[in-house]
C-alpha cells in the first residue's frame, strides 16, 4: 500500500534533492582546481546558512509552531541546534582543509 501522506512526500522529495545535491557537489569538487575548492565550499555553506536562517525566522513567526501544545517548538529547537552543530563542524573541517591545502 502506497503512503501518499504529505509527510512521506516531503521526505521522498528531500531524499531526491539530497542525492542530487551530493552528486552536484561531488562533480563541482572533482571539476574544480584544488586551490579553489575551499572558497567554493565556504560560499555554498554561507548560502545554505542564509537559507536556513530565513526559514528558521519564518518558522518561528508561525503561531502554529510557537503556540502549539504538541511539542513542535521543542522539535524545531532540536532541529535548529543540530544545524548549528553541523555548521560549527563544517567550519572546523574547513579550517583544517584550508590550512593543509
Amino acid at each position: 500500500m502506497k503512503d501518499d501522506s504529505p509527510q512521506i512526500l516531503i521526505i521522498e522529495q528531500l531524499s531526491r534533492e539530497y542525492d542530487e545535491k551530493y552528486r552536484n557537489l561531488e562533480k563541482l569538487i572533482s571539476d574544480t582546481d584544488p586551490e579553489e575548492v575551499a572558497p567554493q565550499l565556504m560560499a555554498l555553506a554561507e548560502r545554505a546558512a542564509e537559507r536556513f536562517r530565513s526559514a528558521q525566522a519564518a518558522i518561528l513567526s508561525l503561531p502554529e509552531i510557537t503556540q502549539s501544545d504538541i511539542g513542535a517548538l521543542p522539535a524545531m529547537s532540536a532541529l535548529f541546534r543540530t544545524f548549528d552543530e553541523m555548521r560549527i563542524l563544517f567550519h572546523f573541517l574547513y579550517e583544517i582543509y584550508r590550512q593543509r591545502g
